[in-house]
């Protein structure tokens, strides 16, 4: 009873990351007019870093890491944040936002297939075919007739490294912050990696060639920023955790599928874009593909 309610509330958590995390595309991307994703990502996991460490000590009295878990935390914060963070904001960039979106659709199988092989902890036919047909769906939500798909030399740069941006967040992000959790709350993981991967963003972000528009900032990049912080930020990433360290690895990157259909409907409600079809069709294989993976 105790772990079927445990359960529930996993499922919760990741419900709630989904909404937070599928709106966050197109707040954000808003802001990236006046202001480098590098940069732009370095103040938002300073902030979020340095409040969620706040908060920790507020309600745990301790923030202290063990030294045997450092390079640990260390790793996660640094690959599976900040580095992620770089390679996908350098891919975009190279590649289109179709490629990029597709390329990154891949993440729970990645991760799937590392916890199957390389950590030999086996993962049931149905669980794949259910990513697999979430995938399928993934395709016809992000491949819409308005949308540009051209893979080519051209284009190979960018989406090798969007390629390798989603290796980082399945795995270091999501995969070996597993055996962390049973030490340490997610917020207090959640802190520390913010705060690493945000030195990771604070060094790469001088090589951006895009300018500031420092007139502008506060303008148009005050709300965003307070949404990428507060709610797909703080809220999103420990809740990511929490929902992690309830079920499991691979149920919970399953999630991930359901964020496109969110992002879909939250920029046709509040930013005015056309809903196709074909997004409809990919959302219900979407369902279908997530409901045999979470089956026991």
């Amino acid at each position: 009873m105790m772990q079927e309610r445990n359960y529930r509330i996993g499922h919760f958590f990741l419900g709630v990351v989904v909404l937070t995390w599928g709106a966050n595309f197109g707040i954000v991307k808003s802001a990236y007019d006046t202001i480098p994703p590098l940069l732009f990502g370095a103040l938002r996991f300073t902030v979020m870093g340095i409040l969620l460490l706040a908060v920790t000590f507020w309600r745990e009295k301790e923030i202290l890491i063990r030294k045997e878990d450092l390079g640990k935390v260390i790793m996660v914060g640094a690959l599976g944040l900040g580095l992620y963070q770089v390679l996908w904001s350098l891919g975009l960039n190279l590649t289109s936002p179709s490629n990029s979106a597709l390329i990154l659709s891949t993440q729970p199988l990645l991760g799937t297939l590392y916890i199957d092989l390389v950590k030999k902890e086996p993962v049931g036919k149905q669980q794949y075919w259910g990513m697999l047909l979430a995938l399928v769906g993934v395709v016809l939500v992000i491949l819409k007739p308005t949308a540009k798909l051209h893979f080519s030399l051209e284009t190979l740069p960018g989406d090798l490294l969007t390629l390798m941006a989603g290796f980082c967040s399945a795995i270091f992000f999501s995969v070996l912050s597993k055996p962390l959790l049973k030490t340490y709350s997610p917020l207090r993981l959640m802190s520390y990696c913010m705060i690493i991967g945000s030195l990771v963003l604070w060094i790469a972000s001088p090589f951006s060639a895009q300018p500031v528009v420092w007139g502008q900032v506060w303008e148009k990049t005050w709300w965003s920023m307070g949404y990428a912080v507060l709610f797909s930020g703080m809220l999103g990433h420990v809740f990511w955790y929490e929902g992690l360290g309830r079920i499991g690895v691979t149920k919970s990157m399953a999630y991930l599928y359901f964020i496109p259909i969110w992002a879909v409907l939250f920029n046709t409600l509040m930013m005015g874009e056309t809903i196709f079809l074909q997004q409809i069709l990919g959302g219900i294989l979407i369902l279908l593909g997530v409901h045999h993976a979470l089956k026991n």
